[in-house]
């Protein structure tokens, strides 16, 4: 397909309301580049753009085909053999009313589901049109176990979704890991970027 104008200020190409132009997210430019040897093989990028994936925090680990009114996804994830994870994932929805929507079941799921050895904490985050941020954390024996902490920025802009996850990934200009606090400030920046952006695309935030 071949598209028309570029988008104002994104330095991408135009598409549909039912398209995300390939290098729009955030972590695009980088996930599409090869891995030179011997990193290669400690690093792995992933690139998907099958609207039939689960969302990137799935508390409830929902099964089947979804039906939410998507149009149009894009997931990038980030793993690495030390171990360590991350993602970024944008979904279109057909309309911001599907959006909405799908964002109040997901926090309704991290109520439901944050039990037993797994569990949620959410709070707002002021982003876009509507934000939480969220940190899961492994139980055992009724103690939280630190090294399983994983953060996520979600927010709603319009018609779109958008989420930035993020377990023991990310480190500060030496290398270290960050903090919960300054993960969850990382977060938010990324999920501040793309609040902006993402109006860049045809009826998103209209």
């Amino acid at each position: 397909m071949v598209f028309g104008s570029a988008l104002g200020g994104t330095g991408v190409a135009h598409a549909s309301a039912a398209e995300i132009p390939k290098g729009f997210l955030l972590t695009e430019a980088k996930a599409r580049k090869a891995i030179p040897p011997p990193l290669d093989d400690e690093e792995w990028w992933k690139i998907s753009d099958k609207p039939s994936s689960q969302l990137e925090l799935d508390p409830c680990s929902t099964k089947g085909k979804p039906r939410d009114g998507r149009v149009a996804m894009r997931t990038i994830t980030h793993e690495t053999s030390a171990p360590s994870y991350s993602g970024e994932q944008l979904v279109l929805y057909r309309n911001a009313t599907s959006a909405k929507a799908a964002l109040a079941k997901l926090r309704a799921e991290l109520k439901r589901c944050s039990r037993g050895s797994y569990r949620y904490s959410a709070k707002p985050l002021s982003v876009g049109d509507e934000a939480v941020s969220v940190t899961g954390h492994a139980y055992a024996k009724g103690k939280i176990d630190e090294s399983s902490r994983t953060m996520w920025a979600v927010a709603r802009r319009g018609s779109s979704l958008f989420f930035y996850s993020d377990f023991y990934d990310r480190g500060d200009s030496r290398d270290r890991i960050l903090g919960d606090r300054a993960l969850s400030k990382a977060l938010a920046v990324d999920a501040k970027k793309m609040a902006k952006k993402v109006c860049d695309l045809p009826g998103v935030c209209a």
